[in-house]
């Protein structure tokens, strides 16, 4: 299947609210299990584009919204180096490749904006999306033990990092 990777508009504020609550309903993949109100989503990215933190979309040929992935650039002097990263894909869409190219194409992006380091934090048991990290040059920073208890259990956050451009001697994802 063909993905085309572009940045996401207002306008498509419907179908990632229909997305996000997907993967939210899977209940292990993204660490808050609340729904937010739908007209919320469009206020988020329009937010997003205005503070200049790049959120990108993967859409199928018939124009569905299937993978997201956006950036939030630190808020204060002292980290405006660096980056969070969060990302979805839709199930049905997992496993062909889509996190590599969302995630190349957010590296690149960071890149241009002049990032130094880009953060995420993934939990312990999702061991495609650790494996995608590290085979994009993300280090394993540490651990966050019991973050999350979701309907009785505990769950670890790693926390992993990736040092951007020459300095670092880090190259992107290809």
């Amino acid at each position: 299947m063909n993905y085309e990777i572009r940045p996401v508009s207002p306008n498509d504020a419907d179908i990632l609210f229909s997305l996000i609550n997907r993967i939210k309903d899977e209940e292990k993949y993204l660490f808050f299990s609340l729904r937010f109100p739908a007209g919320s989503t469009r206020k988020y990215i329009e937010a997003h584009n205005e503070a200049g933190n790049p959120m990108l979309g993967a859409y199928t040929d018939s124009g569905e919204l299937v993978g997201w992935i956006d950036i939030n650039i630190g808020g204060f002097e002292e980290i405006r180096h660096s980056a969070t990263v969060g990302m979805g894909i839709a199930a049905e869409h997992r496993g062909k490749g889509l996190g590599k190219r969302l995630l190349s194409a957010c590296i690149e992006g960071a890149t241009r904006l002049g990032l130094e380091k880009l953060e995420l934090e993934v939990f312990e048991t999702n061991t495609a999306a650790r494996a995608l990290y590290l085979k994009a040059g993300f280090t394993e920073e540490g651990c966050l033990r019991k973050k999350r208890k979701f309907k009785g259990e505990y769950e670890d956050l790693v926390c992993m990092g990736l040092f951007l451009g020459q300095n670092h001697g880090e190259e992107p994802l290809r």
